[in-house]
């Protein structure tokens, strides 16, 4: 939810943000994979993994009349609802994140 992660995400960089020494543990043009499906914490793990990816029907969902787009606090919902008919799903803000915390 910081401001380099907001512009990286706009510029459509790859970012890691908010780790105190990723500086020191990551080398500029290293591969790694950075994963937020794990919960509310990111993880970088060396190297380029493997995965799956799964496909779930979610059967005729109807139209609406506006546009739907989302806020989340939790990494995890964002790849649920991301899956959901909308319009964007944006940068989780600080205070969803506290308010989903308390």
């Amino acid at each position: 939810t910081c401001h380099a992660a907001i512009i990286a995400r706009e510029l459509g960089i790859p970012a890691v943000v908010g780790c105190g020494d990723a500086t020191d543990k990551l080398a500029v043009g290293q591969e790694v994979t950075v994963s937020c499906s794990e919960g509310d914490t990111g993880n970088i793990y060396k190297g380029l993994l493997k995965f799956e990816r799964s496909e779930q029907d979610l059967g005729e969902l109807p139209k609406v009349g506006m546009k739907i787009m989302m806020n989340v606090g939790n990494p995890e919902t964002a790849f649920t609802f991301g899956q959901l008919p909308n319009d964007g799903i944006g940068l989780a803000r600080l205070e969803f994140v506290i308010n989903n915390a308390i």
